[in-house]
């Protein structure tokens, strides 16, 4: 059995998209370095998401069993060395929701 819980993370492009990926990467889930990836990723096509334009925007995805939200969102507002946290939103769907919430990383 799995939960699973779908993550879109959108952040400043004032922000070193490098930087911000490996410090996520100490986030420890089951047992795991925290992996996520971004739409930019070199391993993935140039421009493959749909549209006539780049995006300009620094979103990373990713999909997770089991992860704890709480203990999560906590570690990014904590640990992550953002130069503008209050641009962070967080997006989530959760096993059973039937639609994404959106989570201001410092709220307003």
């Amino acid at each position: 059995m799995s939960r699973v819980t779908n993550l879109l993370i959108i952040f400043s492009t004032l922000e070193n998209e490098n930087n911000i990926i490996a410090e996520m990467s100490n986030y420890i889930i089951n047992g795991n370095n925290f992996n996520i990836l971004s739409i930019n990723d070199e391993r993935m096509p140039q421009d493959w998401y749909g549209g006539t334009k780049r995006l300009e925007c620094n979103v990373l995805i990713g999909a997770y069993n089991y992860l704890d939200l709480g203990p999560f969102l906590a570690f990014l507002r904590t640990e992550v060395s953002w130069e503008a946290a209050d641009l962070v939103q967080v997006f989530v769907k959760e096993q059973n929701d039937m639609k994404f919430r959106l989570i201001d990383l410092i709220p307003c």
